[in-house]
């Protein structure tokens, strides 16, 4: 299989998510990057958690997955929590170079802001 073709069926088989996390505490992330494998019941493979202060934090359980439930799509995510009508999330997807760059990374200089 040639590079391209590689890259191409890797393209195919993740789902790269950014979440933002309404800021709760320090102790809890602020964005949360996921890399969702589509044919693995959207479990994610990898992440990393960006906390307020920016530190980027990638998650290693030394597992196969690294969440213990499938990841939502992004729809999902978004929706509003029926009950309170609030957003505690809020999700986009991502490209796979974006999300390579903040994994390799130990601070994060984007947006950490939640979006209105």
């Amino acid at each position: 299989m040639s590079e391209d073709a590689f890259h191409t069926e890797q393209k195919k088989r993740y789902e790269y998510i950014k979440c933002f996390w309404k800021y709760i505490d320090e102790e809890a992330p602020v964005l949360l990057f996921y890399e969702v494998d589509l044919e693995n019941e959207r479990y994610a493979t990898r992440m990393t958690e960006v906390f307020s202060d920016r530190r980027a934090v990638p998650v290693d359980e030394g597992y196969a997955f690294v969440t213990e439930a499938p990841v939502p799509t992004v729809d999902e995510i978004n929706q509003k929590d029926e009950i309170n009508q609030k957003d505690e999330f809020f999700a986009m997807v991502i490209s796979r170079e974006e999300f390579e760059e903040i994994y390799q990374s130990s601070i994060y200089l984007g947006e950490i802001t939640f979006p209105d």
